[in-house]
C-alpha cells in the first residue's frame, strides 16, 4: 500500500492522506505528491494526517513552501486529522497560525 493516497472530494477540493511517517525517504515522495497537487486546479487541498505517526523538519518545510505556492494563486491548504502530539507540535512552532490545523 502506498504511503500517499489522493482522493478527490469535489472539483474544487482534494485530500492527500499520509499513511505513516513523513520522514526520510517519504519526504521526497511527499514533494512529488504536492508538486502534482499544486499543478492541479483544486482551490482547497487538505492534508489528512490522521495516520501520520511522525514528521520531520524537512517535511514541515515542504508543507510551508507548498502553502506559500498555493497562497500565491489564491488557493488554500489545510491539515486535518492530526494526533494530539502532532497538534501540540504544530502549536509549539506556531504552524497553526499559518495553516488551518484540525485534530482528529
Amino acid at each position: 500500500m502506498s504511503v500517499f493516497e489522493q482522493k478527490s472530494i469535489s472539483k474544487d477540493e482534494v485530500v492527500l492522506a499520509v499513511n505513516g511517517s513523513l520522514t526520510g525517504e517519504t519526504t521526497n515522495e511527499f514533494q512529488r505528491q504536492v508538486e502534482e497537487l499544486s499543478a492541479g486546479d483544486w482551490g482547497k487541498i487538505t492534508l489528512d494526517l490522521s495516520k501520520t505517526v511522525s514528521i520531520n523538519s524537512s517535511a514541515l518545510g515542504k508543507i510551508l513552501l507548498f502553502r506559500k505556492q498555493l497562497a500565491e494563486r489564491e488557493r488554500t491548504l489545510q491539515i486535518r486529522g492530526c494526533s494530539e502530539a502532532l497538534f501540540k507540535t504544530f502549536q509549539m512552532i506556531k504552524f497553526d497560525t499559518l495553516i488551518s490545523v484540525q485534530k482528529s
